[in-house]
C-alpha cells in the first residue's frame, strides 16, 4: 500500500507510540480526526480524556466517549465546548458529581439542562457544593433559579 492511500493513523503508527506521544496527539487541536478516533479507543483513560476535551474531536467520537466507563473521560466530554447539546443533556443526569459539575459549568448548557441538574442536586440528601456554585454562576440559569439557590443554599455560595 502506498503512503498516499493510508490514513493518518496508519502513517503515525499509534501502536508504537509512547503514552506521552499519544497524550500530546490527543490534546493537539491540529491532530487529524482519524487519529483522534483511534486514540479514543486507547486503553489508557488519560489518553481518552484528552481526546474528550479536544475541541477538534468529532461529534460521533464525543457521543461514544460520553458512555465511557471512566468518569474522568465523561467529565471532559461534558466540558468540551463543541459538545452536541443532546450529549450534554444526557450527561446532566450522570451518576457522578464531577460529570454534572462540568455540565453545570458548560456555557452551552441550556436553562432547561441547568434546572435539571439543580433538581437532581436538590433531591440528594446533601447537594454537591461545587455543582450548586457552578449552577449559580452559569449565565444561562434562569433568574428565579438563582433566587431559589440563594434562599436554599446561600451558605454554599
Amino acid at each position: 500500500m502506498d503512503l498516499e492511500n493510508r490514513s493518518c493513523a496508519e502513517v503515525i503508527d499509534l501502536h508504537n507510540r509512547s503514552c506521552r506521544e499519544k497524550f500530546k496527539l490527543a490534546k493537539n487541536t491540529n491532530t487529524p480526526e482519524d487519529v483522534l478516533r483511534e486514540l479514543a479507543k486507547d486503553p489508557a483513560w488519560p489518553i481518552r480524556e484528552q481526546v474528550a476535551e479536544n475541541p477538534s474531536t468529532p461529534d460521533d467520537v464525543l457521543r461514544d466517549l460520553a458512555k465511557d466507563r471512566d468518569m474522568n473521560v465523561r467529565a471532559k466530554v461534558a466540558l468540551n465546548i463543541n459538545i452536541p447539546l443532546d450529549v450534554l443533556q444526557t450527561l446532566a443526569k450522570d451518576e457522578h458529581e464531577d460529570v454534572r459539575w462540568y455540565v453545570a459549568e458548560n456555557p452551552k448548557a441550556s436553562s432547561k439542562m441547568l434546572v435539571m441538574v439543580y433538581e437532581y442536586e436538590k433531591s440528594l440528601g446533601e447537594p454537591d457544593e461545587y455543582i450548586i456554585k457552578a449552577l449559580y454562576e452559569n449565565k444561562n440559569l434562569p433568574y428565579i433559579a438563582k433566587v431559589i439557590i440563594e434562599t436554599l443554599f446561600g451558605d454554599m455560595l
